[in-house]
């Protein structure tokens, strides 16, 4: 079992500088609004500032890493099948061709619709 089987996928990864740009003067906001109008009003603001902190965590959460596969070798032989016929190459698709009774333009004049 590697170190990486067996792991969940983490809840929370790093906290984005640019959201503590918006949640720091939330925080500045909620203390003023605590010192100057009201406790309640002021604790709102600085549980939404925590909870802006806690969605972009969660958003910024790392990506699960896939199990290793080991990687086919294109070395392997395959396994000769006695009395069978080789198979034909595989058919390429002709050269363009119009089909008969469509007049075609001359080349290097304008495409018109």
């Amino acid at each position: 079992m590697s170190p990486r089987e067996g792991q969940s996928r983490p809840m929370f990864g790093k906290v984005d500088p640019y959201c503590l740009s918006a949640v720091l003067p939330m925080l500045f906001v909620a203390g003023i609004v605590v010192a100057m109008v009201s406790v309640p009003a002021g604790l709102i603001v600085a549980v939404f500032a925590g909870l802006v902190v806690v969605f972009d965590s969660w958003a910024n959460r790392p990506v699960p890493v896939p199990p290793d596969r080991r990687p086919r070798l294109r070395t392997q032989v395959r396994p000769v099948q006695v009395g069978a016929r080789p198979r034909p190459p595989a058919a390429r698709p002709g050269a363009y061709r119009p089909r008969p009774g469509v007049r075609q333009p001359a080349p290097g004049a304008p495409y018109r619709r």
